[in-house]
């Protein structure tokens, strides 16, 4: 989805965690004198995708589309350099006291990108397809909090109740209970707005012919390149680009990516573990690595025979040495609490490293006679992550388990076996696509979720969760996160490993790139620009 909203993967790409707000461009020695006199306009910047099926917001299904969508259209919110929710298409919002009524005032005079004036009915009528079961939008669930959705849906009602345009300048969102998270949603791509007409045009396949309001307009899309030119009109005025190149390939990995890069033919990629110092070390390029919003773990299954003992969990989170698994993996930032540095309610001096390998030989061999029989499940294993599998595996064997490796062929067997049940130990992973501890939290350790992987289940933290969606203020749902995370850690139903890191070179003339938390998904393209090279 475009959202992609946490659900669980096996991790094969780069992540980054707390936002960098950084220019390409290395800092210049030179005199202020001397100095550029800033942002300059024009220019071309030329960027890699895998070759998107859609570019319609609400069916972007990966964050190469989703990377794409972001410039091509904006919703009433989105995220600034620090990942605060600040005003895009609303120029302000007012929230009811009770948390369930958002009122905004949109901008005068924003267009689309074929010129007619954006209106609050033109939000209405977005988000009323997002939650419209004929888009078979991934993402529609998150916004099932919208009063009337319920309704809507089964085709009980012919419109969302909660949606309602007061005016062709003031939209107002009614939610069924308060839920914190929502004004983050809205900044997300599936929030987006779009033209009506264009959209049930059967003249052109609106995922293919988008038209938003974003600071870039679709100008060309081939079958291997697409081409967006600047809006000139933007409501936050005209990008510093002329143009964005975006080479399209079938299948786009790291090394295929870095290759083109290291060939001249483009300005920024992904750099592959094994490019890294090459990537560091050439004076033209800059190299710029940190962590994402994804989470690698260690999944525990509660309700197994051996695991439902909490000591014998605790001796699993004790045999990992996680330093020597991942401390110079340029991929990995070792974590020990469940909740990403850049998220509100995270603490992570708070949460020490479990590693005691003594104290869980001493609670074996207390408890078991001859070594207790444990799996480690896996899908689809490279053969870097079958080394670490391996190296997971010694450990626990090293304070007296027996372990075996199961890896399956594919992610959904994996899945399969996990939801029924029928594994032990998992290794897995977590991406947030909108910077909540919600997101990561309620997901995968509420009681009742259908993405819990750990047939966990606490009636405290569950009842926290839901304080936690209904609390007004981030000061009290900082405490109630960092409350819910110490209560989860004891009771050991995951160990965290790792954020995992998302590496990036470029050349030193491409300025304002400004990378966030989310990822490549949400990497906005409207204040960089070119500095004329020497």
């Amino acid at each position: 989805s475009t959202v992609k909203f946490v659900r669980l993967h096996v991790f094969i790409m780069e992540s980054i965690l707390g936002f960098l707000c950084l220019s390409c461009g290395k800092p210049s020695k030179e005199p202020p004198s001397a100095l550029s006199p800033g942002p300059l306009i024009g220019g071309e910047l030329r960027l890699a995708a895998q070759s998107p099926e859609s570019l319609d917001p609400i069916l972007s299904n990966n964050y190469w589309e989703s990377e794409i969508a972001l410039q091509l259209f904006d919703g009433l919110v989105r995220f600034d350099a620090n990942l605060n929710t600040v005003a895009a298409l609303a120029q302000d919002w007012k929230v009811s006291p009770d948390g369930k009524t958002y009122v905004f005032t949109l901008r005068q005079g924003t267009t689309f990108h074929h010129g007619r004036t954006v209106t609050a009915e033109d939000f209405v009528y977005s988000l009323t397809r997002l939650l419209d079961p004929r888009s078979k939008s991934n993402d529609v669930q998150y916004y099932a909090h919208i009063l009337g959705a319920g309704d809507f849906q089964p085709g009980r009602s012919p419109t969302v109740s909660g949606l309602q345009a007061v005016n062709a300048s003031t939209l107002k969102i009614v939610l069924d209970e308060p839920y914190a998270p929502f004004l983050r949603l809205l900044a997300q791509q599936p929030a987006s707005v779009v033209p009506k007409e264009l959209v049930e045009s059967d003249e052109h396949p609106f995922g293919q012919n988008p038209v938003g309001t974003g600071a870039f307009r679709l100008e060309r899309w081939s079958g291997t390149e697409i081409l967006l030119g600047a809006n000139p009109v933007y409501y936050a005025g005209r990008p510093h680009l002329e143009r964005v190149r975006i080479t399209t390939l079938a299948a786009l990995n790291a090394r295929e990516s870095f290759q083109l890069f290291v060939n001249g033919k483009l300005d920024l990629s992904f750099v592959p573990v094994e490019q890294a110092t090459l990537a560091q070390s050439e004076p033209k390029w800059v190299f710029l690595s940190q962590p994402v919003l994804r989470v690698m773990y260690l999944g525990m299954n509660v309700k197994d025979r051996l695991l439902r003992d909490p000591s014998v969990r605790r001796a699993v989170a004790s045999a990992i040495n996680k330093t020597e698994l991942l401390g110079t993996d340029l991929d990995h930032a070792v974590i020990h609490g469940l909740l990403p540095a850049s998220l509100l309610g995270s603490s992570p001096a708070a949460h020490s490293d479990l590693y005691d390998p003594q104290s869980a030989r001493d609670l074996l061999k207390r408890q078991y006679k001859r070594p207790p029989k444990i799996q480690l499940w896996h899908a689809q294993a490279s053969q870097s992550r079958a080394i670490l599998l391996q190296r997971i595996a010694s450990q626990l064997e090293s304070v007296g388990f027996s372990v075996e490796i199961k890896n399956l062929s594919s992610m959904a067997d994996l899945l399969s076996k996990i939801y029924a049940r029928k594994t032990q130990l998992s290794l897995l992973g977590e991406q947030l696509d909108y910077p909540d501890p919600d997101a990561l939290l309620n997901r995968l350790f509420r009681s009742t979720s259908p993405a819990n992987p750990f047939g966990y289940s606490n009636s405290k933290v569950d009842a926290l969760l839901l304080d936690a969606q209904r609390a007004l203020d981030d000061k009290s749902r900082a405490e109630l996160y960092r409350l819910i995370e110490s209560t989860i850690m004891r009771d050991y139903p995951a160990l965290p490993l790792s954020v995992v890191k998302y590496s990036i070179a470029c050349l030193a003339k491409v300025q304002g790139l400004q990378l966030t938390p989310l990822g490549f998904q949400y990497l906005p393209l409207r204040e960089v620009w070119l500095k004329p090279e020497n």
